[in-house]
């Protein structure tokens, strides 16, 4: 293998994908990637075998061939390199790296223990526009749980029916929803795919469309956007009844200014972190009051003026309703609003926030139980 490239494009490329490559000892070759110099493209693979990535860069092509070499030290290299033309020769399963005042010698490996990636996306592949779809993974990643005990909940749910895609996140605690319009005409299907896949997808910058093809036998999503192609494990497991802790009905529905609930959470944080992060909600017909205390620090209280819903009655009796205020601000981030939709049922039952420039968004938290 003999060829030239750009530092640049050949170091965004090596980022990329070592965000997939792991150094699991008994598997050494997943701490690898995968080289092949081939007509005028350079392709880079990597995997962790749980998800893979495949892309491809334009170089200029003296001698074709393949080569395996380690992520890590192959990414430092290239990404400390000055900008402009690299020279990489392959000999004797060395990497012979040159550029202006600069040379390395990188030892490789055979490619034949490397693991067996997708080539393509698939036939009858979805396609989804990349910038709504991007935004709306941004709005629903923050709900999906860290605790690997329960595995459904690690993933986000993808809904497909109807000429929609509903987007469903959570971690038993809170949950968010979102529904987007799509041009499938394929059979209704779901599945749960994990956040790491996506949170890579939310970081790539290509403009291009994406394509998602799901492949039931190998039990694997396969996504492709321009020249990269990245596929993940689908997670086994059926996904909770959802639809059924989302209330009803609401006793009031009540509008409160973004940027005021913001800064009176923010407040309240200094003196919850030390409380079990718990802040209390008092809301009346003209108020609504956050309170956090802590035997250690002390207390606080933010006074914030609400809205009632159009249409809606007025709140006959004080509603007092406790949450973790990281809940609350993680929740406020991927809001676009100035004002904010919240409909309480009650101090036990959980509360819905919305969002008047997204009405295809749902979030739902679940009140820390009083212990009175």
């Amino acid at each position: 293998m003999k060829l030239t490239v750009l530092q640049e494009n050949l170091k965004t490329a090596i980022n990329l994908t070592s965000h997939f490559i792991t150094n699991k000892a008994q598997l050494p070759i997943l701490s690898s990637i995968l080289i092949q110099a081939n007509k005028s493209k350079l392709t880079l693979s990597a995997t962790n075998l749980e998800n893979s990535i495949t892309t491809s860069i334009a170089v200029k092509i003296e001698k074709e061939g393949e080569i395996t070499v380690n992520g890590k030290v192959f990414n430092e290299v290239i990404s400390n390199l000055s900008s402009g033309t690299i020279d990489i020769e392959v000999v004797k399963e060395q990497i012979k790296i040159t550029s202006p005042n600069f040379k390395s010698n990188i030892l490789g490996s055979n490619t034949s223990d490397f693991p067996k990636l997708p080539k393509s996306v698939g036939r009858n592949s979805i396609v989804l526009e990349k910038e709504e779809f991007v935004k709306s993974l941004s709005k629903v990643l923050f709900s999906v749980s860290l605790d690997e005990t329960r595995p459904v909940y690690t993933g986000v749910w993808f809904i497909f029916n109807d000429k929609n895609l509903t987007l469903v996140a959570t971690d038993g605690s809170r949950l968010t929803e979102i529904i987007l319009k799509t041009k499938i005409t394929s059979d209704d299907f779901s599945l749960i795919i994990p956040k790491s896949i996506l949170n890579e997808i939310v970081r790539i910058e290509e403009d291009d469309n994406i394509e998602m093809s799901y492949d039931k036998e190998n039990n694997q999503v396969v996504f492709k956007i321009g020249d990269i192609l990245l596929s993940s494990r689908i997670i086994e497991g059926s996904f909770p009844d959802y639809k059924k802790i989302i209330p009803k009905s609401s006793v009031s529905i009540i509008n409160i200014d973004k940027l005021e609930l913001e800064k009176a959470v923010k407040l309240s944080s200094v003196f919850a972190r030390d409380a079990g992060n718990i802040v209390k909600l008092i809301i009346n017909n003209e108020k609504l009051v956050i309170k956090a205390e802590s035997s250690t620090s002390g207390s606080q209280e933010t006074e914030i003026e609400i809205r009632v819903g159009e249409g809606e009655k007025s709140i006959e009796q004080e509603i007092e309703i406790m949450f973790n205020f990281k809940f609350l601000e993680e929740m406020l981030k991927v809001i676009e609003n100035d004002e904010i939709c919240i409909k309480i049922t009650g101090a036990n039952t959980a509360a819905i926030f919305l969002d008047s420039k997204s009405p295809n968004f749902l979030h739902l938290i679940m009140p820390i139980k009083s212990q009175n």
